[in-house]
This record gives C-alpha cells, structure tokens and sequence, in this order.
C-alpha cells in the first residue's frame, strides 16, 4: 500500500527534522520539507512546526503542477489515507487537506521536476543567512571589472545578467569545498519569479546544479536536498559550518 510507503517516509523526514531544530537550523514554527514519491510529493503543511512531525502535518501533491489546482494538492482521499493508516486524524482548524500545503511548495516542485524521488529541505540557517547578507558589497567591484564571468560556463554568465545581485559563497573548508566550490545565493526575487511563473525561469533546477546540491536566498534561507532526507540535512549542516568558519575568519 502506498499509504504505508507514506508512513515510512514521514517517519524518516520526522528524525531529519528533530536534528535539525537541535542544530537550530529551524525553530518551532519555520521550515518545511518535502519528499518526491514517484509522480507526487509528500510535502508539511504552512506553519506546522517541524519538531516531532505526525502525518497530519502533511499532504500530498503532484509535481507537476496542473493547471486548475485546489490549495496546490491532489484530492483529499489520499491524505486522508495516509493519516487513516497511521491512527491520527487532522488537526487542521478547516478540515481542508486540498489546502494548507507549505507557501514554498513551487519551489519545492522547480527542484524536484530535475531531481525527481529527492528530498528537499528548506530552513533558515542563522550564519548562512548573516553571510549572504554580507556578500554583495564584497563580489560587486569583482564583476564591475570583469571577474565575475571568467572560466563561467555561458549558462551561468546568462544567469547573472537574469540576476545581478546573484552571489557566491566559497567554502573555505576542505570538506565544504570538496562537495561544492561555490554555493549560490539568489536575490529573493528568484523564488518570487518561480512562484509567479515569470518568463526569467526559462530553465530548470538541473542547468545549474548536480544531483545533490544546496542554494541561499539572500537575508531569507537555504533550500538543500539529496537522495535521502539525511543527506538534505548534510548538505544544509555543511552549509551552514563553511557559513560559520567564514565569518569566523572575516572577524580576525
């Protein structure tokens, strides 16, 4: 049964999640997480906290976005499985589970359309988030003199004159560094322009990143994700250590 499937993953996302408000990457109430299953994606519901998560915390979702769509879900019947399944009932004030799916549910989809069956894993990283806000005033006088685009793949160079103020950080540790050379920083107008559809999206998640990967919007948070919920922690964890060390060396 694809209801227990459902089960077994939501108790996989629950431990990912504790670890990650013990490491304060999220606090009671932010975040959200998702998990692609075949077509569809098991993603919280907004403003559940992630601490503790139960299957009432979540619904279901295509991944391909249809044109006409109730609160973003596919028909109630297949949360209502999972919580039946799983003993609980929904604590959601309306009862409406084609409603409440995460306000960052599109960017999960942009993400999981490259990536498919990946979790994903947004949080707010407090070091990552103090560095991004950091950057701009460090990389701009690089790119007014030319710098910016040299050895830059031409997908890349396109990119920056879609978003300008888009920034990178460079782990200086080794083992950041060894996984991702540069992590990118988007101006928050890049998760408004999927939201919205804007014809600025004229690409996919894959043109810019490998199989597992992890990406900043600026003054906001960080979307990671991987195989396997441990490994969107992993990439979000070293995130925010190569975040930490950096600023720690700023400050000599």
């Amino acid at each position: 049964m694809k209801e227990l499937l459902y089960i077994k993953k939501i108790a996989e996302l629950k431990r990912v999640c504790n670890i990650a408000f013990d490491k304060d990457l999220i606090d009671t109430h932010s975040g959200n997480i998702s998990m692609g299953i075949d077509k569809n994606l098991l993603i919280t519901k907004t403003g559940r906290s992630l601490i503790d998560l139960k299957p009432q915390d979540f619904t279901v979702a295509p991944v391909i976005k249809p044109e006409k769509e109730d609160g973003g879900n596919v028909p109630a019947a297949a949360a209502a499985k999972i919580r039946k399944t799983a003993g609980g009932k929904d604590d959601n004030k309306d009862n409406n589970d084609n409603g409440g799916a995460s306000s960052e549910i599109d960017i999960h989809r942009f993400i999981l359309r490259s990536f498919p069956n990946s979790t994903v894993f947004h949080s707010h990283p407090v070091n990552a988030i103090a560095l991004s806000l950091s950057l701009h005033k460090n990389t701009d006088n690089n790119k007014k003199k030319g710098n910016g685009f040299k050895s830059v793949p031409f997908f890349l160079e396109k990119l920056y004159k879609k978003y300008p103020e888009l920034d990178e950080i460079t782990p200086l540790d080794f083992e950041s560094a060894y996984f991702f050379p540069k992590i990118y920083v988007f101006p928050l107008d890049f998760t408004l322009d999927i939201k919205t559809k804007n014809l600025r999206i004229d690409f996919e998640a894959k043109d810019i990143f490998k199989e597992n990967g992890v990406f900043m919007i600026k003054s906001h948070g960080s979307f990671s994700w991987g195989n396997t919920p441990l490994d969107a922690l992993r990439w979000t964890i070293m995130l925010e250590a190569s975040a930490k060390i950096i600023l720690k060396c700023l400050s000599f």
